[in-house]
């Protein structure tokens, strides 16, 4: 994620926050906070702890990514809990905010401008699986079988209606 460094700047005269105050919020040492604050580059967890430490809203320093972005990234720490997603895509967009309509343990964080979202989901939901590979046989018999089960699933619903 992309810090917006010249409001982050004038937030920290603003509320007269010193790098060692901020430094002992996050827990950044001061070369890494400089860096942060010079680069604007930083992770969503630092970015989280930074406007924690200067009481803002984390949607007021995150600097939008550029409009033709498609990167979509899953971040967590081993033995975490909670995981930080970061999506550009509609349909992973989509399934996040429907999921944290649902749970209160999907939390949206942020949806920048350009449409990135921003969220914390537990780190549980997370699934790595291979898709299947089939032969056109195995496929044929599948359909058929989809087939099956479809109208079997319509008849029963015609007779009880």
């Amino acid at each position: 994620m992309r810090l917006r460094t010249k409001e982050y700047r004038e937030i920290m005269q603003e509320k007269e926050l010193t790098i060692g105050q901020l430094c002992k919020s996050t827990g950044l040492s001061e070369f890494s906070l400089n860096w942060i604050l010079d680069n604007g580059f930083t992770s969503d967890g630092t970015l989280k702890a930074l406007a924690i430490a200067a009481d803002v809203e984390l949607k007021g320093i995150v600097r939008p990514e550029p409009s033709d972005c498609l990167e979509n990234g899953i971040e967590f720490i081993r033995d975490a809990r909670t995981a930080t997603v970061q999506f550009s895509q509609g349909r992973f967009k989509t399934r996040i905010k429907k999921l944290a309509e649902r749970y209160p343990e999907c939390e949206i964080l942020v949806e920048n401008p350009d449409g990135v979202l921003l969220a914390h989901i537990p780190v549980e939901w997370i699934r790595i699986n291979p898709g299947v590979e089939l032969t056109e046989e195995q496929k044929q018999k599948r359909a058929e079988a989809a087939r099956r089960n479809f109208s079997q699933t319509s008849d029963n619903r015609c007779e009880t209606v």
